[in-house]
């Protein structure tokens, strides 16, 4: 995949353009699973555009080879199924015990608010509705 890029240069009379790259282990892993060796060609071309038409760039394409080697002990392809539910399974009995925990402790529970001040109570004589 190719990805350009453009970087300003403030002097054209010795300029050296160094570029790097990566491949992933996971893309490695990933795109080429079934090959054991790889063998990668890097180009690239550069190009100016000066405003004054006069930069002269002496080899504008460069190519170069990788090799690659995959060793198969290393790689991991996947993790079984039953790891990643024994994982879930886990992590669900943890948090439960967690709540379990907090609970137990008194975490939830609503601080109540203090008893009204006593208030006398009267007694008093119900008027049936009739009355009224």
């Amino acid at each position: 995949r190719c990805v350009p890029f453009r970087c300003p240069l403030p002097s054209l009379e010795r300029a050296e353009l160094r570029a790097r790259g990566r491949l992933w282990n996971g893309t490695f892993l990933e795109e080429f699973l079934d090959t054991e060796n790889l063998e990668l060609i890097v180009r690239a071309t550069v190009s100016v555009t000066s405003p004054r038409g006069n930069a002269v760039i002496k080899e504008p394409v460069a190519q170069m080879s990788v090799s690659l080697h995959l060793d198969p002990g290393v790689a991991v392809t996947a993790v079984p199924w039953w790891v990643l539910l024994l994982a879930a399974l886990l992590g669900l009995l943890l948090l439960a015990l967690l709540v379990l925990a907090l609970w137990k402790l008194g975490f939830f529970r609503r601080a109540r608010a203090p008893p009204p001040p006593a208030v006398p109570r009267f007694r008093a004589v119900r008027i049936p509705r009739e009355q009224r």
